[in-house]
């Protein structure tokens, strides 16, 4: 991986543990901001995209949807989509070139959603704005080119968090999904220090960055509140086929790899790809680290094949 990179990332991780959370926010944000387009190979050409901007109680939700070439006339299947980012950095611009790739290579329309991030916003902000949204798209998909039968939600990491929730959200508000893709999702918050948790060097995600969360978003909060560890979720009965991705070095693919069984027992369609050289957030670092950009792709395409 790109020494720079790891040197940055190094740097923000530190500042999380020793400087003041305003501090350490901005200087993550601003290095994500600065190094995003170095960071992401050239996405493919897609249709069109458009901003949206989602009714809330909070004044708005940003989002821009991205419609590919192969997305056949309107309305179609679509994606309603949650940038990864431990609910503390990542927003729609940063995950522009991530997105494009998405929608070019499922063919699905996707809706990329800029919900609130902590510390300014702790759980359930962005809980919340997921759950506002979906209902806005379910209600409002044809607007969007997107068949209300044919929507699905997805998401990576944090985003991940917030998709698998509004599948049990959708079950119980009698929404129809047609799908959930959960890519090295973050599915429990109530442990973030055990064997299977620890992160070798070399690793994206360590016990400093999942502690991070735990201040910043989960703050008084119950870590077990199954909206933020649905891999604890008693009832995962009539939730939507999933594509569960996990990635070898990431110390999240045991959570991800036991929610894939108990979606399976609980008689949900599960497909598994998992990418054993790959790090955690493989999907924006595909100008960085060997093999993301080919792994990405058959992972966007296996979600089209499902939805397709």
């Amino acid at each position: 991986m790109d020494r720079y990179f790891r040197d940055l990332f190094d740097k923000a991780v530190t500042r999380f543990s020793t400087d003041t959370p305003a501090h350490a926010v901005a200087f993550a944000r601003a290095a994500i901001a600065g190094g995003k387009d170095n960071w992401q190979k050239p996405a493919p050409p897609i249709a069109n995209t458009r901003a949206v901007r989602i009714p809330s109680a909070t004044g708005g939700i940003p989002a821009c949807l991205y419609t590919p070439f192969g997305a056949g006339v309107a309305p179609g299947p679509g994606l309603l989509y949650f940038h990864g980012g431990g609910f503390i950095v990542g927003d729609v611009a940063s995950y522009d070139s991530s997105c494009r790739r998405l929608a070019a290579h499922s063919r699905l329309r996707v809706l990329s959603v800029d919900y609130r991030l902590a510390p300014e916003h702790p759980f359930p902000a962005a809980h919340d704005d997921a759950q506002t949204a979906l209902e806005w798209v379910a209600r409002n998909a044809n607007d969007l080119g997107i068949d209300p039968g044919q929507l699905a939600v997805g998401g990576d990491s944090a985003g991940g968090t917030l998709a698998a929730w509004l599948t049990h959200f959708a079950r119980d508000e009698g929404i129809a999904l047609a799908g959930q893709l959960l890519i090295f999702p973050l599915l429990q918050l109530v442990e973030t220090k055990s064997k299977q948790r620890k992160s070798p060097d070399g690793h994206l995600l360590g016990n400093q960055a999942l502690n991070a969360i735990r201040k910043l978003y989960v703050a008084d909060a119950d870590p077990a509140d199954p909206r933020l560890s649905p891999l604890f979720c008693n009832d995962l009965h009539g939730l939507p086929p999933a594509l569960m991705v996990t990635a070898g070095l990431d110390p999240l693919r045991a959570e991800g790899c036991a929610y894939a069984d108990k979606l399976i027992a609980a008689g949900t369609a599960v497909k598994s790809l998992h990418f054993k050289a790959m790090p955690h957030g493989f999907i924006s670092l595909t100008g960085l680290v060997p093999g993301a950009l080919g792994a990405s792709e058959k992972c966007f395409k296996q979600f089209g094949k499902i939805m397709l």
